[in-house]
């Protein structure tokens, strides 16, 4: 018993010994993820167990992003933001099988959780921003038909993905070439 002691001790030491510590802050945490833990924690409390249920997907999609390969380097407002809108695109699309299956009690719930979910996201921008938007890139880019696509998108690019969805910015951006 005594030998065995002996042997564990400087291992002990050793892991002691290894603590780093550093001047540098924490990583900021978006607000959007303290404002979702926060609910987390009003929806145990008042034990609404639909609204959980739907906050801790939000959570946990975003661990599972996080430990994907695809993650992106540092976790902001609008990382998460695309994360909401990709659960809502998700739901949408279960509403129409269970339309189409009849199913109309589970519709009914994919439609109450999305609008648990949309309560996180920003005001998104009209189709006619949008256009606005884009007509002001391809004047300033001297654009002049569809092989511009990729410059004129290149300087879109820069358009919060959660207020302005790309499929949409492309498909805008498609549109307005075609007509000149």
């Amino acid at each position: 018993m005594f030998a065995r002691s002996a042997l564990t001790r400087p291992f002990a030491a050793a892991s002691r010994a290894c603590l780093f510590y550093t001047t540098e802050a924490a990583p900021a945490t978006p607000q959007l993820l303290l404002r979702i833990k926060a609910d987390v924690k009003d929806a145990m409390r008042s034990r609404d167990k639909e609204r959980l249920a739907v906050v801790k997907g939000i959570l946990s999609d975003l661990t599972y992003l996080e430990k994907s390969p695809q993650a992106p380097e540092k976790v902001t407002d609008s990382v998460i933001q695309v994360l909401i809108q990709k659960s809502i695109k998700r739901r949408q699309e279960s509403i129409s099988n269970f339309a189409a299956a009849g199913r109309v009690e589970q519709a009914a719930q994919e439609n109450k959780e999305i609008e648990m979910l949309k309560v996180y996201l920003p005001q998104a921008m009209t189709e006619q921003e949008i256009e606005e938007e884009v007509r002001r890139v391809v004047k300033e880019q001297g654009a002049t038909g569809a092989k511009d696509m990729g410059k004129v998108m290149k300087e879109l690019g820069g358009l919060d993905p959660a207020r302005a969805p790309k499929k949409t910015v492309s498909d805008t951006v498609k549109r307005v070439l075609a007509s000149l």
